[in-house]
């Protein structure tokens, strides 16, 4: 099979390490080529060349119309130049310009778009365009169950249309000297968080409210990552004056070395698409504390370890569970961590992929 992937950017993101996952899965039997709007920092590993566009986020509406339409002629040039059997397009900012070309070119029901936030957070115009176009493709993949019927119910998209693939979980470890380097001088045993610095979404209020109260001789807290709450971050531990007990390393391409070292990861987001973080936590038998937020973490811990997800916004229900999971004994946090590991394996690419190329095989067959 003949897959065009298209995707923004090649750095970073929850959806462009998994578009860079299953194109490494993919590439193992299939004709893979990659797209991207704009190199930003180190590229991730796709496993074939990425084709980068030049054709990165622009200013003025002006501008902006212009390079949609340049977008949308550089798909349906790639996509005749490849002979695509079927088009996946990661994020809207891929899957607009995808719908355009494949409306353009009558191969609408060739095209596979992805969603992996909450539309809930989206304003109403974006919400609004979301509802027109997303009807059009030939599938929509959702990143879980509760995204999927935010889209039927919320959006209105046309329920057959509209699928649920998980996110996959990546057991191929990454050479990242930079993150062993700066796990290494933490002294083991701390709480850990991981994740875009968004202070709203990611909950980092709670998540800091939640751990200063925890007792005298609390462990250290650790947030990895990196974006627009730093300053915030920074002026309330400042102010708190526990800088010596929360550190921000940082964005690393690769966290599992902090997920070693970690007594557990902490979540305090009030919405998830999925939750990687989560998903890649339970993967290293890192065990984890989770809000009960839509949507996600629910579907990934499942009913067996219900009880360490805790209500949004509740400060004092996550430090309750903080404190629990602090007082357990070292061998029995050892063995809730295995067992979550052995949960999240139902995620492994190796099950993941496949439902993505059966899905592009039904369409294939379908459009023949």
């Amino acid at each position: 099979m003949r897959i065009l992937l298209v995707i923004p950017t090649v750095f970073g993101g929850g959806a462009e390490q998994v578009a860079a996952v299953l194109s490494r899965a993919w590439s193992d039997g299939h004709e893979v080529s990659v797209i991207a709007w704009q190199a930003a920092g180190e590229s991730l590993d796709f496993g074939v060349p990425v084709q980068f566009t030049g054709l990165g986020v622009q200013s003025g509406l002006w501008r902006k119309l212009r390079n949609v339409w340049r977008r949308v002629q550089c798909l349906r040039q790639a996509r005749k130049a490849q002979r695509a059997d079927v088009v996946m397009a990661f994020m809207d900012e891929a899957g607009f310009p995808a719908i355009f070309a494949g409306l353009l070119d009558g191969q609408l029901s060739r095209l596979i778009v992805s969603i992996h936030h909450n539309p809930r957070w989206l304003p109403a115009w974006r919400r609004a365009l979301l509802a027109l176009l997303y009807r059009l493709p030939g599938r929509v993949v959702a990143v879980s169950a509760g995204v999927r019927d935010e889209l039927v119910a919320g959006l209105h998209l046309p329920a057959a249309r509209v699928t649920n693939i998980p996110n996959p979980l990546s057991s191929a470890s990454v050479d990242d000297p930079v993150s062993q380097s700066l796990a290494a001088r933490l002294r083991p045993g701390y709480l850990l968080a991981v994740g875009r610095l968004d202070l709203h979404t990611k909950g980092l209020d709670l998540l800091l409210d939640a751990w200063a109260g925890l007792p005298a001789g609390r462990p250290r807290l650790v947030i990895v990552g990196e974006g627009g709450g730093r300053a915030w971050l920074e002026a309330e531990i400042a102010r708190r004056n526990v800088q010596g007990e929360v550190l921000l390393p940082g964005w690393v391409r690769d966290p599992s070395p902090f997920y070693a070292n970690a007594l557990a990861l902490v979540s305090a987001s009030r919405f998830e698409g999925w939750s990687n973080v989560l998903m890649e936590a339970m993967g290293q038998a890192c065990p984890v504390v989770a809000t009960r937020c839509p949507h996600g973490p629910a579907e990934i811990l499942g009913e067996g370890f219900a009880d360490w997800l805790v209500p949004s916004e509740d400060v004092m229900a996550l430090r309750a569970a903080m404190l629990r999971m602090l007082a357990m004994p070292e061998s029995a946090r050892a063995a809730l961590g295995e067992a979550m590991r052995l949960r999240v394996q139902q995620f492994d690419v190796s099950v993941i992929a496949p439902r993505w190329l059966a899905l592009a095989g039904q369409m294939q067959g379908a459009s023949a």
